[in-house]
């Protein structure tokens, strides 16, 4: 009978035991770097898609606030406009003497767009 259990064939055993574990050593060493240069070169993007979507927020924002700001505008727009037409009336009465129908006209006007509003 053999004896397998020699020096040479326990050497060798060991020696082999010692190389794979340092194989998967440095083959799970090589991943941790791999994976930790990925996410190093991948921050940068990371935070221009963080800083874009804050712009697109802030954008939207703007663009709620800008649409109201024209909806004031149209209204205060109106007012000035019927303001303006009143100033004209009394301004044509004091020219030209009286002319009571541009007031009444416009008498008329104001009455309506208080009524309307």
């Amino acid at each position: 009978m053999q004896s397998y259990l020699t020096m040479s064939n326990l050497e060798l055993t060991v020696v082999t035991i010692l190389a794979v574990c340092w194989a998967v050593s440095m083959v799970l060493s090589a991943r941790s770097g791999l994976k930790k240069a990925h996410e190093e070169n991948r921050q940068p993007f990371v935070k221009i898609q963080e800083q874009a979507s804050a712009l697109q927020t802030r954008i939207e924002t703007m663009e709620g606030r800008l649409l109201e700001i024209e909806r004031r505008s149209d209204i205060y727009g109106d007012k000035m406009t019927l303001v303006l037409r009143s100033q004209l009336s009394i301004l044509s009465h004091l020219v030209n003497g009286n002319s009571v129908d541009k007031l009444r006209q416009s008498l008329t006007e104001i009455n309506e767009y208080l009524v309307n509003r």
